[in-house]
């Protein structure tokens, strides 16, 4: 054997071939030998800390994949566009994102530019109010005779909830849960009132 054979490079499909059968180890030759390639296409398209991102993401992806990989194949091809791949999701990721932002910012915009008067907002929460108000006793008409008069004599004439059980003829805890659901039914009556 001459001595440029014995010095030649190991090929990438031998090197493949020893990871899958288990010498991790020998993973780290191949990104050494790839990296430069790696990140060539990384960083044309991203800027330094994405492509470094990219890269390491690019090489444990070849690794997770490397059953995939057909022997004969150019690996560094192969590991290319899995990076080509990585840069593409990366970029319509971001894409996304400043359009997202870009809407929220527009949002923004229109908020702070429709600040209304103090008259204005004045006029809109005194209508706010006696639309809510006329939800609420739209609301209670609607209740049972029992939640009707336990949050009656609660609320209106705040007697203690004892008193209230003793009024309605119930237990405690009883009186407690009639008052807990009734809350939440005037809640979602009044928010369904208000949304219409």
């Amino acid at each position: 054997m001459s001595a440029s054979a014995a010095d030649a490079p190991e090929p990438s499909d031998a090197l493949v071939a020893q990871v899958v059968a288990g010498d991790r180890a020998t993973f780290g030759i191949l990104v050494r030998r790839h990296q430069r390639e790696v990140w060539g296409v990384a960083s044309a398209l991203l800027d330094r800390a994405a492509a470094e991102n990219l890269v390491q993401q690019c090489f444990v992806s070849a690794y997770e994949h490397l059953d995939q990989y057909q022997q004969g194949r150019d690996f560094g091809a192969w590991l290319k566009a899995i990076a080509r791949n990585l840069v593409l999701k990366e970029l319509r990721t971001a894409s996304r994102e400043n359009a997202r932002m870009g809407r929220y910012r527009q949002h923004l915009l229109v908020l702070f530019a429709e600040v209304p008067h103090e008259d204005e907002r004045e006029a809109e929460l005194a209508d706010r109010r006696e639309r809510t108000r006329r939800a609420l006793v739209g609301c209670r008409e609607a209740l049972g005779p029992a939640a009707a008069r336990a949050l009656a004599l609660r609320y209106e004439q705040g007697l203690g909830l004892e008193e209230v059980a003793a009024a309605i003829d119930r237990t405690v805890v009883a009186t407690r849960q009639l008052l807990f659901r009734t809350r939440l039914a005037l809640r979602a009556c009044i928010d369904k009132a208000l949304a219409s």
